[in-house]
């Protein structure tokens, strides 16, 4: 029996080694050996026509095996002679039920291995035998009457024996956690008696019936778990802590292989923790004092050594060794939001941290409950404790104020000033501490500890400020004299907590009252630099006998403000019409921009800004005449050529203030006419001016001005157009001095030989010539002033050539030729043919055949004859050298 049982397993394990082979290639063998065999049932003589011996068997037959498989195997199982049969020439039968087309059993009947179908009333089909279920079926050769029996399996049965009520030590690393991988070996080593087939650690799962931290109510919340705990649940998922210490249902699981089922088996197993017990002990009554660093931030390590020291009773604490390196040391925290209705308690670190999204500050004072935590080792269990201490904070500072003045509301300080009279904060912020603060904890705190800040919000919204503040929150509020509401805060120190105060306190401005007098009838003169205006009106206008100021030696222009009342400036310098006070400077006011306080009679206002003894005063206005200034003009002679522009500094002046140039320009050009300029200010450009100017002069003469500055105008029109009255008040609104025409007409009146018939060009010359220059300034600030000299305009002679537009052929042309030859020439500048050839002149001179002189200076020959032709250039702005050339006409 013992040699039965172990062939068995022979069999087993070659059946398992046979199906890790492609199918194809796979042996198998029967279940015993041939005298086994004889035992249960003898060979069958079914070699009559195959040589084939049958036996019983058992053999493993895939289902997906084809049919030379399950021939190969059928073969190798039932065929005791099988090493002398062609096993693929064997044809199998074997007996089972088919199935109707209902699928109802019956009519057991031979067929094929590869399936087959009777019929007994109705056609039943039978399976192959690989596709068949699991069993005994009667089998034989095709043709023959000997039956054997085969055992038909897909896979062997696997089995798992074990023992229950066993007892297992948890097994630990050095660090103190569970090595679950060895807590596995010791229980498949104590509880697994025996397998089949045989197994290790490492062929099974070893769980435990572990419950859900959370959701184990009702049933829920118990799931079969790895021993290192995990989560299950797709739409709760619940998380299932690692396996610990006490009686836990275990399973062990096999998979099962290709010839193996499956198997498992459950056993009840106490688990024993496997090292010594630890403890935490606490002294009685225990107390720790905050540290605080230079920073004051709290020491938290300090903190924890205090615990260790006075709190943890070590001797009595078990095992040795207990520090702060194996110790973890945690309080009930509250946190800094969201500790309403039960939330935001937690277990926090000493110092405090990030929980769950919440903050949780550092351990405060007052009563704390505090849990010390020994994580363990592989000697020692894990131990968690807790107890309440007494945390104490540094001890409190305090401001002990003074009393406010009898029936005082509030305690009254004098603002303090800078000598440019604007607040000395730093000065007022200690002058309030010493007037509020009698005494202080520690003592002998000042000003430069304290933080001293004012409200610039209101009493329900407070918006602490200090009180130099640029910050725009407090833009509407800025702290001067007045009531404010003042806090005093100390951070505090290493021995001592911080504290706040908030008081009232009235601020008052205690300077002197400020007037100042103005002289009337003052007047002065207009100069470009307005610095030099206002030291005018500092030193003449001011009374400082009768005004209350400070010594006039102590004081400069920069501590007045001096406006003057005008109108505001447009583009073009038209006068915009909107008046209001102004710098004497001019500048930017309510969007609109205003020049400099120009010359005329001038209404000025004056204040005085208050220094650190005085406050600032009251506007006083006053009445003053400023006189025109003198200007020099300057015109430099010079010379240049016909198309060139004038230097800059043709014309300068002296201050080089803003003015209206008006330039005439009259003289001989190189053609020996006389010709009349007049260059006009860019004003007259300008597109503001121009649409004021346009339709006046339109509607007096038929033109606009920007059409008679491009066609031109003569003397007599130039003298009707600065005499029209109407013409004249506009120029007046657009600042310019209308008397500045009469100086440029009596300049024209003067020059020889101007009638009113001579045409006046604008701009400046643009031809050959020698011209005297007069140049008029024009500015409401200045006197006109005047500057004569000369402008030489040169004809350009240098890359200027004549060419002539057609040539001869051998000097020769005909009558006929002639009627329709261009006999001219062009003159050009450096290239250019485009300049003006109005100084071209030719001479026509000859004898026809019939010997008739000829000579013409506008049409050329066209009989027959011999001529000579020369061409010149007279006057004009180009000056080039004559060029000469003779020639026949023919019939």
């Amino acid at each position: 029996m013992k040699r039965k049982k172990s062939t068995q397993l022979l069999a087993v394990a070659l059946t398992a080694a046979m199906l890790a082979q492609p199918v194809g290639a796979q042996m198998v063998f029967a279940e015993g050996n041939a005298d086994a065999v004889q035992q249960e049932q003898a060979v069958s003589p079914a070699a009559e026509t195959t040589g084939a011996v049958l036996k019983s068997g058992t053999a493993v037959i895939p289902a997906n095996a084809d049919l030379n498989q399950v021939k190969d195997i059928l073969g190798k199982t039932l065929v005791e002679n099988a090493d002398q049969v062609d096993l693929r020439s064997l044809d199998w039968e074997y007996k089972c039920e088919g199935k109707t087309g209902l699928g109802v059993p019956g009519n057991k009947s031979w067929g094929s291995i590869g399936g087959f179908t009777s019929k007994k009333i109705v056609t039943f089909t039978h399976p192959s035998l690989a596709a068949n279920t699991d069993g005994d079926y009667q089998v034989r050769l095709k043709g023959t009457t000997t039956e054997v029996t085969l055992t038909k399996t897909q896979k062997l049965t696997s089995a798992i024996s074990i023992k229950d009520n066993t007892n297992v030590n948890l097994v630990y690393n050095e660090d103190g956690s569970i090595n679950y991988d060895e807590v596995r070996k010791n229980i498949f080593n104590t509880v697994v008696e025996s397998t089949t087939p045989e197994l290790t650690v490492n062929d099974v799962t070893i769980e435990y019936y572990a419950t859900a931290t959370t959701g184990a109510a009702v049933g829920f919340g118990k799931e079969w778990m790895p021993l290192e705990g995990g989560t299950s649940g797709t739409l709760i998922p619940l998380t299932y802590p690692a396996m610990g210490d006490g009686t836990q249902k275990i399973k062990i699981s096999y998979a099962g292989t290709d010839a193996y089922s499956g198997a498992s088996a459950e056993a009840t197993v106490n688990i024993d923790i496997g090292r010594e017990k630890s403890v935490i002990e606490f002294k009685k009554n225990p107390t720790i004092k905050l540290v605080y660093n230079d920073d004051l931030t709290v020491d938290y390590a300090a903190a924890k050594e205090a615990i260790m020291n006075d709190v943890i009773d070590v001797e009595k604490s078990s095992p040795e060794g207990l520090s702060l390196d194996n110790l973890t040391i945690e309080y009930y925290a509250t946190a800094t939001t969201g500790a309403a209705m039960g939330f935001g308690n937690a277990w926090a670190p000493i110092e405090g941290g990030k929980i769950n999204g919440l903050t949780y500050p550092g351990i405060p004072e007052g009563t704390q409950k505090i849990r010390v935590t020994y994580a363990g080792d592989k000697e020692n269990a894990a131990v968690t404790a807790e107890t309440d201490i007494t945390v104490i904070d540094r001890e409190q500072s305090a401001f002990n104020l003074n009393e406010p003045a009898e029936g005082a509301a509030s305690y009254e300080v004098p603002m303090a000033f800078n000598e440019d009279q604007t607040y000395d904060y730093d000065a007022t912020a200690k002058a309030i501490y010493n007037a509020v603060v009698a005494s202080t904890v520690p003592e002998n705190l000042t000003a430069d500890d304290v933080t001293i800040r004012y409200n610039a919000g209101i009493d329900k919204i407070k918006n602490w400020q200090p009180l130099n503040t640029t910050d725009w929150t407090s833009t509407f509020t800025k702290f001067g004299p007045g009531e404010w509401t003042i806090q005093f805060s100390w951070a505090g120190n290493k021995e001592y907590k911080g504290v706040t105060t908030e008081v009232k306190v009235n601020v008052t401005d205690n300077r002197l009252a400020s007037a100042i007098v103005c002289k009337e009838g003052v007047s002065f003169t207009y100069n470009m630099d307005a610095a030099v205006m206002k030291q005018a009106i500092f030193d003449n206008v001011i009374d400082w006998e009768n005004s209350t100021l400070p010594a006039k030696d102590t004081l400069t222009v920069d501590n007045f403000t001096m406006e003057y009342f005008g109108s505001n400036t447009l583009a073009g310098d038209i006068d915009g019409g909107v008046k209001q006070w102004a710098p004497i400077e001019g500048g930017t006011v309510t969007l609109l921009t205003y020049a400099r306080m120009g010359a005329g009679e001038q209404k000025i206002r004056i204040t005085y800004k208050g220094n650190a003894q005085y406050r600032p005063s009251a506007q006083t206005e006053s009445t003053v005449t400023v006189n025109k200034a003198k200007v020099k003009v300057k015109v430099k002679s010079t010379s240049i050529y016909a198309d060139a522009t004038l230097p800059e500094d043709f014309v300068t002046m002296n201050p080089a203030d803003k003015f209206d140039v008006y330039t005439v320009y009259g003289g001989l050009t190189s053609n020996a006419n006389l010709s009349l300029y007049l260059d006009l200010p860019d004003k007259y450009t300008n597109s503001a001016v121009l649409k004021l100017l346009d339709p006046i002069v339109e509607k007096l003469y038929g033109k606009t001005f920007t059409q008679m500055m491009n066609d031109g105008m003569t003397v007599g029109e130039l003298r009707q157009l600065l005499s029209t009255q109407e013409l004249l008040d506009l120029l007046e609104k657009l600042h310019i001095d209308t008397g500045t025409f009469g100086q440029i007409l009596t300049i024209i009146n003067k020059m020889p030989s101007v009638a009113d018939s001579v045409r006046v060009s604008f701009g400046t010359p643009n031809h050959a010539g020698l011209y005297t220059v007069t140049a008029v300034t024009d500015s409401k600030n200045y006197e006109t002033g005047v500057g004569i000299g000369t402008l030489l305009v040169k004809m350009r002679s240098k890359g200027v050539k004549l060419n002539w537009n057609e040539r001869f052929v051998n000097g020769k042309i005909t009558a006929e030729e002639a009627k329709n030859f261009d006999f001219k020439a062009t003159l050009s500048a450096d290239g250019d043919v485009t300049i003006a050839q109005d100084n071209v002149h030719y001479l026509y001179s000859g004898f026809t055949s019939k010997w008739k002189i000829y000579s013409s200076t506008t049409t050329p020959p066209t009989e027959p004859g011999s001529y000579v032709m020369t061409v010149v250039t007279l006057g004009g702005d180009y000056q080039a050298a004559p060029i000469k050339r003779g020639f026949k006409i023919t019939k």
